[in-house]
């Protein structure tokens, strides 16, 4: 997969999420990638000879409606929109939306950059992470991405919460990554 040109942010995220336990994955490799609660950043580190993390964009964005419906804002003034793409030996194989507290920003996730945002939330504790919510993306809701997409992608959302805070990490496999190798291998 190849990038066109350079994605806009925001990207966004505007998908139908549904609870996991609500979602039927026939393909059991997808469903390890999708359910999997470890550090996602560390599992595409683990298969690669060469990780990179490409900053999109971070700031204060509008939030779509299911974002402020999970994290029950009334505004989109309190919050950061931050999204990435995860590459392996130079190709997008996750493409992530973090919708992050303004208190957060300030305080624990100070001087992110460019650093994973997984890295924090997994060596820290202090951090809870909910159930998982599924989705399908279609090429159109990742248009602003500017890769050739041609099939539905699967994603998936969780909310991180610490010290009354919480936060959104959304991440969608890209079509490079290793999540639709039984696709790719078996023709599905």
């Amino acid at each position: 997969m190849s990038l066109k040109v350079s994605p806009e942010f925001p990207v966004g995220l505007d998908v139908n999420w549904a609870p996991s336990s609500q979602v039927a994955l026939s393909d059991p490799y997808l469903k390890n990638w999708l359910l999997d609660t470890g550090s996602l950043t560390e599992r595409v580190q683990s298969l690669c000879r060469h990780f990179s993390l490409e900053k999109l964009g971070q700031g204060r964005q509008g939030l779509h409606h299911s974002e402020q419906a999970l994290l029950n804002a009334a505004t989109d003034s309190d919050w950061q929109v931050r999204e990435v793409l995860l590459c392996a030996d130079g190709e997008p194989w996750v493409y992530a939306r973090s919708v992050i507290p303004q208190t957060l920003i300030d305080d624990e996730l100070a001087n992110l950059g460019t650093q994973p945002l997984g890295k924090r939330l997994f060596n820290d504790a202090r951090f809870a992470r909910s159930d998982f919510e599924l989705c399908q993306a279609t090429p159109e809701a990742l248009s602003r991405l500017n890769m050739d997409i041609a099939d539905t992608l699967w994603g998936r959302r969780s909310l991180f919460s610490f010290q009354g805070s919480r936060m959104i990490v959304a991440e969608v496999f890209l079509p490079g990554a290793p999540a639709y190798e039984s696709r790719y291998r078996y023709g599905r």
